[in-house]
């Protein structure tokens, strides 16, 4: 029950936050310790690598127990058609790990998911699920898609239909289908906080949630899940997406914006999806197809204007003239915009993608560029990987940090999958690395999520829809 004493603990924690977030500049030297960027941020991310800060996380985790736990929205449990696992065929010369067999990488799937959902997701307010992204109790839409993605899978309706519970809760005050970019747990609810308007990458994982719904459990049942689907899929095209380049913007609040709509977050470039998309939103498949031509664009221009040796694209681009390229100084979360950072750490999987999945050969040469080089720079070392690489700022490729994050690690192994023979032993090493080898089954929400869909890959189990 929520009462004056939780309202009382709610304003001791907000003091603590304050205190926590305040004063001093990032540190930037090359032998810095972790620095995200800050919370709070437009769209920012949750801190990574930071400490777990007791005195606010058990303030949180006690507003989150007085808090309704009750699940609104239970649903008939239907058939499932591709139950985990589910081994998908991918293109020709794609690998996978050889070290280890395919009913442990299974079973290493399943149980790093069951450790997800104890650690991650949450029912407090009373709204559906959620996925807890910092030491608060806070969720945002970027976390939302992931856990619909994850969900749906690994076959579990039951959670999937619940965070489709808690999306229909949150829509944008802009695209009235996508999802508001962040929550927090206020008085026992979770409410909209810092603008009620939606982050891109979110809106594409819940679509392409949704059309994997559909084909797991088809449509007929409590949710249409294939309606749902195309009802933000047509959000999308009209607030997400710039009709007059076909770049994916940042979220629905850039839409028309002029400046804002013409930037965008490589991370986004969810490649796969954008197929997936022309396939199942039949009425727009020529858009969707001049989305994923404009992403290919984009990343084969930087490839041949800066990237040639790395393959890396930054966190954020802009339009110039005809092209769009890194952004300069801060754009929309740290100086490092313009770079390799906590944005763009996710590229090499998302961009990999369409080669993998679909057998695109398009942007598989950058790709396999970015493979050869990291394992080159880092002597086949996976720990060796560094968070955060120049582009805009200094020599493309070089680290300015001097540590690692299974959020840039864990990525690096869908890419060493477009590495044929002579990267085997690359990808070898990081399975070992990313489960368990060098990180744990516990990390941070960003590093453990990013982890998961990433081994849904490797492990061969990322079917197309």
């Amino acid at each position: 029950m929520y009462t004056p004493n939780t309202a009382f603990a709610l304003s001791v924690l907000a003091c603590a936050l304050l205190a926590a977030c305040g004063g001093g500049d990032e540190t930037t030297g090359p032998d810095a310790g972790p620095q995200a960027p800050a919370v709070g941020a437009r769209h920012a991310h949750a801190a990574r690598g930071s400490q777990r800060d007791a005195t606010i996380a058990a303030a949180a985790d006690a507003e989150a127990a007085a808090a309704a736990q009750d699940d609104p929205l239970v649903t008939k449990p239907l058939a499932t058609s591709k139950p985990f696992p589910h081994h998908a065929t991918y293109a020709a010369g794609v690998i996978k790990p050889t070290n280890v067999s395919q009913s442990a990488m299974d079973a290493k799937v399943q149980s790093l998911y069951a450790s997800w959902k104890t650690t991650y997701l949450r029912t407090a307010g009373g709204q559906g699920t959620w996925v807890k992204y910092d030491d608060g109790n806070n969720t945002v839409s970027e976390a939302h898609g992931y856990g619909m993605v994850i969900s749906a899978y690994m076959g579990d309706q039951a959670t999937f239909d619940s965070m489709y519970g808690y999306y229909t809760r949150h829509y944008s005050t802009n695209g009235p289908h996508l999802m508001a970019w962040k929550q927090s747990l206020q008085g026992g609810v979770m409410k909209n906080v810092e603008g009620a308007d939606s982050a891109t990458d979110g809106d594409l994982d819940i679509a392409y949630g949704l059309i994997l719904a559909d084909s797991q459990w088809g449509s007929a049942g409590s949710i249409d899940y294939r309606q749902a689907a195309l009802d933000i899929l047509h959000d999308i095209l009209t607030w997400d997406v710039n009709q007059a380049h076909w770049n994916t913007n940042p979220g629905d609040w850039a839409h028309g914006s002029g400046s804002d709509d013409n930037h965008t977050r490589p991370s986004d470039f969810m490649t796969d999806h954008f197929v997936a998309f022309a396939k199942f939103d039949t009425a727009n498949t020529t858009k969707w197809n001049n989305v994923y031509d404009e992403v290919s664009r984009i990343v084969n221009y930087q490839f041949a204007h800066g990237s040639g040796s790395t393959g890396i694209v930054p966190d954020f681009m802009g339009l110039s003239g005809a092209n769009f390229v890194p952004v300069s100084g801060t754009y929309l979360e740290t100086k490092h915009d313009g770079d390799f950072d906590y944005n763009a750490c996710r590229t090499p999987w998302r961009l990999s993608m369409s080669a993998i999945v679909n057998g695109r050969t398009d942007m598989q040469a950058v790709e396999a560029k970015t493979a050869s080089w990291i394992k080159g720079t880092t002597g086949g070392v996976p720990t060796r990987i560094r968070a955060g690489y120049y582009i805009k700022n200094g020599t493309n490729g070089k680290s300015y940090v001097s540590y690692d994050d299974l959020a840039f690690t864990g990525p690096m192994a869908v890419d060493a999958m477009l590495g044929g023979s002579a990267g085997q032993s690359w990808l070898n090493s990081l399975w070992t690395s990313i489960t368990g080898g060098d990180y744990g089954t516990t990390n941070d929400y960003y590093g453990d999520t990013i982890r998961m869909q990433v081994l849904i890959v490797v492990s061969g189990n990322w079917w197309a829809p």
